[in-house]
C-alpha cells in the first residue's frame, strides 16, 4: 500500500496543514519581507561574482539549496509542526528496525482511528504488539520523571484495545499486547524493559531485544495473515473515508466515528 497516499489523509496531516495555512494567512506580510530580502542577497551575490559564470552557479545554487532547506525547517518551528513532523520521522525508522527483525511476520504501521493512530502493529510468532513510539529529543531524565507517564500509558493500552476490538470485529479473535517505546536522544533512563500493568515500557532502540518479551499467547502464520490482510484493507477504507470527509461536510451525514469501517462484500 501507498503509505505517503494514507498520510496525506490523515487527521495527522490535516492538522499540520491546517496549522501552516493558518501561519500564511497571519504572517504573509512578514513571509514576504524575508523572502525578498534573501532575493536581494541573492542578486547582490550575483553582481559580484558577475564575471566567473561558473564560480557563481555554484555559490547560488548552495546558497538557494541552503535557503530552501533553513525555510522549510524555519516554517514548521514557527507554525509548531516541527516536532510532529520529526516525531513521524522517528517513527517511519522504528517501522523499519521492527521489519527487520528475524521471525517477525510483518508490521502494519500507522493504523489509523478517529483523531489519533497506533504507530505500528507487530505480527510475530509470539503474538501480537501494539506499539506506540515517543520520541523526545530534549535533556534526558530519569524514568520517574517522565511528563504525564501515566496519560501516555492510557494512549498505549487504549491503542491497543482499538485494534484487538477492530479485529474482532472482522472475525480475527486476537490478543493485542501494548508496547509504550520511548526513543531519540531525549529517552528517558531506565531499565532495559518496566511492566506497568498490562503495558510493556522500553527504551531499546534494537527491537530484536524485546519483541518476543513483550508478546503473549503464540500466533500461526495463518492467523498473522487474515489479521495483516484486514488491518491492511481497514487502513486502504480509512483512506477513502478520509479523502470524502471534505464532500461530506458540504452537506452530506458523517457515519458514527466509533464503529469500525467494514470491508467491501
Amino acid at each position: 500500500m501507498d503509505r505517503r497516499r494514507h498520510e496525506r489523509v490523515s487527521w495527522l496531516d490535516n492538522d499540520l496543514r491546517t496549522r501552516r495555512r493558518a501561519l500564511l494567512r497571519s504572517r504573509w506580510k512578514d513571509l514576504t519581507v524575508v523572502l525578498v530580502a534573501l532575493a536581494a542577497s541573492a542578486f547582490g551575490m550575483s553582481l559580484t561574482m558577475h564575471q566567473s559564470p561558473v564560480l557563481l552557479g555554484l555559490v547560488l545554487g548552495l546558497y538557494l539549496g541552503a535557503t530552501a532547506v533553513s525555510s522549510v525547517v524555519f516554517m514548521s518551528v514557527v507554525d509548531g509542526s516541527f516536532h510532529p513532523r520529526l516525531g513521524r520521522l522517528v517513527e517511519r525508522s522504528v517501522g523499519t528496525d521492527l521489519r527487520r527483525v528475524p521471525g517477525v511476520y510483518g508490521v502494519i504501521s500507522d493504523v489509523s482511528f478517529e483523531h489519533v493512530n497506533v504507530d505500528h502493529v507487530v505480527l510475530t510468532p509470539h503474538g501480537c504488539l501494539a506499539v506506540e513510539v515517543k520520541s523526545s529529543f530534549s535533556r534526558r531524565q530519569d524514568f520517574a520523571q517522565v511528563p504525564d507517564l501515566a496519560g501516555k500509558v492510557a494512549q498505549t493500552r487504549d491503542g491497543a484495545q482499538r485494534v484487538q476490538r477492530l479485529l474482532r470485529s472482522r472475525g480475527v479473535d486476537l490478543p493485542v499486547r501494548p508496547v509504550l517505546l520511548f526513543t531519540g536522544l531525549g529517552a528517558p533512563f531506565m531499565p532495559p524493559v518496566v511492566q506497568h500493568d498490562d503495558v510493556t515500557i522500553t527504551g531499546f532502540t534494537d527491537p530484536a531485544t524485546w519483541v518476543e518479551g513483550a508478546a503473549g499467547a503464540s500466533l500461526d502464520l495463518d492467523t498473522a495473515r487474515r489479521a495483516a490482510d484486514e488491518l491492511l484493507a481497514y487502513r486502504e477504507q480509512r483512506t477513502e473515508y478520509e479523502r470524502a470527509r471534505p464532500a461530506r461536510r458540504v452537506g452530506k451525514p458523517q457515519p458514527s466515528s466509533g464503529a469500525p469501517l467494514r470491508s467491501n462484500g
